[in-house]
């Protein structure tokens, strides 16, 4: 059975977050001792606690109320005060903006700028919701919005947010969390609108907001990091941030802001969606989302009779042991305790030697894996040179003027093919033994993560224990201790250097060159040479090709960008490596459209 905490009325399941606020955990609320529903508890640290957040929640229990039902303000609000005050609202998969951010910056996947929109998006709709009800928020950062995994944006503390910025002279930490979304002087609906803007920024350079004095220097120097994109931040983009964050340069009221935030949001080339946004969040939680749904699949089943409160019960008695048995007693518990120990030490001894052989095999198949490795890259590069090569000779063919040329450029651009075709070979034998010793760390790092079985060691009669006095059980206790997480399974030894290796293409797609009447369409920098262009492609650990950029193109309506970011996103991939892992990376791509007669 899983382990649960009581918490007032409900029961902790698991913790998802923790943050200066205090901690968001996934609850249960119980019909009798029945599952009856999921919900979300966001606990609040000993420093908000100790700041006075417990004298407010009266007023919060008001407000939440006040803002039952409003769009992308959460719902099922209930507070429960006490010792240790939460909230509690109805449960959406999900994690907060805080958590996608730093999990962002780890995994180092792409965040678009359509999704970005998508949040920025929700967080102006919430807005909207509270200043109908003749509110502002006055706290905003990214611990208090949460993403559902279906890309929606809710602020989860809006009843209790004032509260919140009136404990930020008193709670250091927790101003100190918020102080890069805060500007002095600020209040009200202007506060709201600057900690937008210093969350949209943040979200396109995955830079922390820089402070006031030196906001217009970082909009011009900003680039979409975040996208991993090297280019600017987009025009329409920049001043919607000036507005936002520049003294001076404010929007007069919300009406204004909503005006111009729509027409950066549906004039240009921006499409804000939430499948977007809930794309992106499946491929950054793929393992939480997965251990999520099974957690809360597995809750639904259990029984928890014995996670109810209990009004009474009898007192808990020590033993009794006489006098007559208390050495034979002693002597017994002191005997088990040395073969304990001797058993612990061949344990150890054993275990230390298997370790060491393991580690041995493991530094074999990693080395033969490197160079594993070197031969996939050095056959991708004779791939891409075999290419361009096949390219050139075929422009040759079709440019031949005799039959001799045209016969040598088709017997030399067959010899070509069948290199290509020997070298696909070489690179697809290349890939199995790799998937062949990926298969044998595996079981060799399994291996290691299994105790070793100590040899038996003979264990000496037990003496009789003198019989107990029977005794009544104890009450158990109000709050029951926090759920003791088992140690993780210990990892196989990690090679004292890592080994990494960069995604390589598997099969590459020819592009299909657009129609171009005559080259005189072109610019006069494409004529009379070859048109050329170069990508970067986003690969996931699966391989998938998640994002194209182009690096340098052909600017125009000639569809040769296009053509190229077709073709780049049908090849396919091996993922790049790290210690035998795969792991996520970019590749660079280049394509040879030949010249335009």
């Amino acid at each position: 059975m899983a382990s649960y905490t009581r918490l007032g009325s409900y029961l902790l399941a698991s913790d998802l977050e923790t943050d200066p606020i205090g901690n968001f955990h996934l609850g249960l609320a119980l019909a009798g001792s029945a599952f009856d529903r999921h919900v979300l508890v966001r606990t609040f640290s000993d420093e908000a606690v100790a700041a006075g957040l417990s004298a407010g929640l009266s007023e919060a229990r008001r407000l939440a109320e006040r803002i039952k039902g409003c769009r992308g303000l959460g719902a099922g609000f209930q507070i429960e005060t006490g010792r240790h005050p939460f909230l509690v609202c109805d449960y959406q998969p999900g994690r907060s903006l805080a958590g996608m951010l730093r999990k962002t910056r780890e995994e180092q996947i792409p965040l678009g700028v359509d999704e970005a929109l998508s949040v920025v998006q929700g967080l102006a709709q919430a807005l909207v919701a509270l200043s109908d009800k003749g509110l502002h928020h006055g706290a905003l950062g990214p611990h208090c919005l949460w993403l559902s995994f279906e890309g929606a944006t809710h602020v989860l503390d809006a009843p209790i947010s004032g509260l919140l910025e009136g404990l930020l002279p008193r709670a250091p930490r927790l101003g100190a969390a918020l102080a890069p979304y805060r500007c002095p002087g600020l209040t009200g609906l202007q506060q709201d609108l600057y900690a937008l803007g210093a969350i949209l920024f943040e979200l396109l350079t995955l830079e922390p907001p820089p402070r006031r004095e030196a906001i217009p220097e970082a909009l011009d120097r900003a680039t979409l990091a975040a996208a991993q994109e090297e280019g600017p931040i987009p025009a329409e983009l920049k001043a919607l941030l000036r507005r936002l964050l520049v003294e001076g340069q404010g929007f007069a009221d919300l009406e204004a802001f909503s005006r111009d935030l729509e027409r950066v949001l549906f004039d240009g080339e921006f499409s804000p969606t939430t499948f977007s946004m809930a794309f992106f969040l499946h491929t950054l939680f793929r393992d939480e989302l997965e251990q999520d749904a099974q957690a809360m699949k597995s809750d639904q089943g259990a029984d928890f009779t014995p996670f109810l409160p209990s009004e009474a019960g009898p007192r808990t008695l020590l033993p009794g042991i006489d006098n007559s048995n208390r050495n034979r007693y002693f002597a017994y518990a002191g005997g088990t305790i040395l073969v304990l120990f001797a058993l612990m030490g061949h344990r150890l001894y054993v275990s230390g030697k298997r370790t060491e052989e393991l580690q041995t095999q493991l530094a074999g198949l990693q080395r033969e894996k490197a160079d594993n490795d070197n031969r996939i890259l050095d056959i991708t590069k004779q791939e891409a040179s075999q290419q361009l090569l096949q390219d050139q000779l075929q422009r040759e063919s079709t440019e031949a003027r005799t039959a001799e040329e045209r016969t040598k450029a088709s017997k030399d651009l067959e010899e070509a093919r069948l290199k290509s075709a020997e070298l696909a070979r070489q690179k697809t034998e290349a890939l199995k033994k790799n998937q062949e010793l990926a298969a044998a760390s595996t079981s060799i790092a399994q291996s290691a993560s299994k105790p070793a079985a100590p040899a038996p060691v003979p264990v000496p009669a037990p003496v009789p224990a003198p019989a107990p006095v029977p005794v009544a059980t104890a009450p158990p206790a109000a709050n029951p201790a926090p759920p003791r997480h088992e140690p993780a399974p210990a990892a196989a030894p990690a090679p004292a250097e890592a080994v990494e290796t960069p995604v390589a293409i598997t099969s590459r797609v020819a592009p299909i060159a657009p129609r171009v009447a005559n080259k005189a369409f072109l610019p006069a920098d494409l004529r009379n040479q070859d048109i050329k262009v170069s990508l970067r492609v986003f690969v996931d650990a699966q391989g998938r090709p998640l994002k194209v950029v182009i690096v340098k193109g052909v600017d125009g309506p000639f569809g040769f960008n296009g053509a190229a970011q077709k073709a780049a996103q049908d090849s396919t991939y091996a993922p790049a490596t790290r210690n035998g892992k795969p792991v996520t990376g970019w590749v660079a791509v280049e394509y040879n459209f030949g010249r335009v007669k």
